[in-house]
């Protein structure tokens, strides 16, 4: 089974732990910095476009949710805190459901 490409927003106040979980359970093969993803689409606007083209899942860790720079771009945003995440837009099912980040 061919997982679909996506691009995720997580919060970026996750312990490592949390992160390394969410990156093997959702089969992310790049985690960076809100800055470094912004970064990448001020260069090459085409950026999201070709992570989908190349079959890639790459998690953004956002430092301020409030901020709403590029979220357009996301394929899932979710919230994660306390072992709970919650999941505020998503491109593959219902938004605003909480699941257990264990």
């Amino acid at each position: 089974m061919s997982l679909p490409a996506a691009i995720f927003f997580v919060n970026a106040d996750i312990n490592e732990g949390i992160r390394t979980t969410l990156m093997n359970q959702l089969f992310i093969d790049e985690a960076l910095s809100d800055v470094d993803f912004d970064a990448r689409v001020q260069v090459e606007p085409e950026y999201p476009s070709l992570i989908h083209l190349n079959g890639l899942r790459i998690m953004v860790l956002r430092q301020n949710f409030r901020d709403y720079t590029n979220r357009n771009l996301a394929d899932v945003v979710m919230f994660v805190k306390q072992g709970l995440a919650s999941i505020e837009k998503n491109n593959f099912g219902p938004p605003w459901i909480n699941f257990p980040s264990r």
